[in-house]
């Protein structure tokens, strides 16, 4: 039987579970999901596909719309290939200091790009969205952040996919914390089978561990607030990581597993490592989502191993 995607969106998920036989503590069983294998390169594509899907179903973007979001990224990239392919105009507000290579992917994309400053953070371009969309008409905002249909997309294909690729055996999910989507759809689908949701953020922007927003150089963690999607016990832990740590793991993984991740991946996959030493965890399987690929930061710290 033929096997020929309609296009390209089609592709979203049903990505691969690997072990991580040479990273795993003496005990324990550590499985990578490895998200790069979406069309864009990051778990963000499920997240894009999901929120512009129920956008139109439910009426709110119209044929030949506009689609206004914030980025740091990968989500900038997700809703840029979702979008454009499926006929929308998609306009993305991002912080000026973000690396010359994610501008440039965007715009090869079709999409249009707006710069806000750099000391206004993420914050700074989700407000310039919101006001882009009142001055724009047939435009709207996903509002990744707090879009109930991120976090469902999650539910129904990255949870349901880790369950069923895993005949069930999964114990504890550790999970990386940009919009909560990822989290909040594995929650509400895998933890009533008894499996625990462990989140990672930055441990200098560590909102989710009561802390202040701060600096960090976790593209794709930490936005700085606590997302909308993050309600009461979607979490049942949340460890924190260094940016040093982070890339270190970036660094184990290539070398001894031949996987090339980006720093948040590295973050993932340092938090699942700690928690795998926990006694309670011996012999059981542990799933590390992955949320990136590592060809995208070439030019961030954790390749530049020379410095």
């Amino acid at each position: 039987m033929a096997r020929i995607a309609a296009d390209i969106t089609w592709l979203i998920g049903s990505t691969p579970l690997v072990e991580l036989h040479r990273l795993a503590p003496t005990g324990a069983r550590l499985v990578a999901k490895l998200e790069s294998f979406n069309p864009s390169g990051s778990n963000k594509d499920r997240t894009a596909l999901g929120m512009i899907q129920h956008a139109e179903l439910h009426g709110s973007l119209k044929p030949a719309g506009t689609i206004i979001e914030c980025t740091s990224g990968d989500l900038g990239l997700a809703i840029a290939m979702v979008g454009r392919r499926r006929g929308y105009r998609v306009i993305l507000t991002m912080p000026e200091n973000a690396t010359v290579l994610r501008p440039t992917l965007l715009r090869a994309l079709g999409a249009e790009l707006v710069l806000t400053k750099a000391a206004d953070g993420m914050r700074g371009a989700m407000a310039h969205a919101e006001e882009l969309v009142r001055k724009t008409e047939g435009a709207i905002c996903l509002q990744a952040f707090s879009n109930r249909a991120n976090a469902k997309i999650h539910g129904e294909t990255t949870a349901h996919e880790i369950w069923q690729d895993t005949d069930g055996a999964v114990r504890a999910i550790v999970v990386p914390i940009g919009t909560g989507g990822t989290a909040a759809g594995c929650a509400a689908v895998l933890r009533e089978r008894g499996v625990r949701i462990i989140g990672v953020e930055p441990s200098t922007s560590a909102v989710l561990s009561g802390q202040n927003a701060g600096s960090h150089d976790i593209p794709g963690l930490g936005a700085g607030f606590i997302p909308g999607l993050l309600g009461h016990k979607v979490l049942d832990e949340v460890v924190r990581v260094t940016d040093v740590e982070a890339n270190v793991s970036v660094q184990d993984l290539a070398r001894t597993e031949s996987i090339l991740v980006g720093p948040a991946s590295g973050a993932v996959l340092h938090a699942a490592r700690h928690v795998a030493q926990r006694p309670e965890y011996q012999g059981q399987l542990i799933i590390a989502v992955l949320p990136d690929s590592g060809e995208r930061f070439c030019d961030h710290r954790a390749y530049r191993q020379e410095e």
